[in-house]
């Protein structure tokens, strides 16, 4: 079994000792996601479209990626450094029924 001395990683077309390793990139928008808890991580599943034509036809590629608890870190830094770098707030807005009583409140001039 050949890797790639700088990775680690197998080099397409090498043999697991089973079976050939087949690899695809896949490149499109995203148009969903699902994440499940496993026992030592978790389990996220990708929805990738192509393009507009194939979102209407509800073709889409779907990914499942397991992540343990460090990669989960990882790649959540590193989400919140993009988020941020786009002048993006990850703040979550208040609860629906906070804002509402904080308006009511007002209303009622407390």
């Amino acid at each position: 079994m050949a890797t790639d001395e700088t990775s680690g990683q197998l080099e397409s077309g090498q043999e697991t000792g089973q079976e050939t390793e087949a690899r695809a990139e896949i490149s499109g928008a995203l148009i969903g996601w699902a994440r499940q808890s496993s026992r030592h991580g978790i389990i996220i599943t990708l929805q990738v479209v192509h393009n507009a034509s194939d979102y209407k036809d509800h073709r889409f590629h779907t990914v499942s990626v397991a992540l343990n608890e460090r990669q989960l870190r990882s790649l959540a830094r590193d989400l919140a450094r993009a988020a941020r770098s786009r002048g993006l707030s990850l703040r979550a807005r208040a609860p629906l029924h906070r804002r509402l009583w904080h308006g009511l409140l007002r209303v009622v001039g407390r």
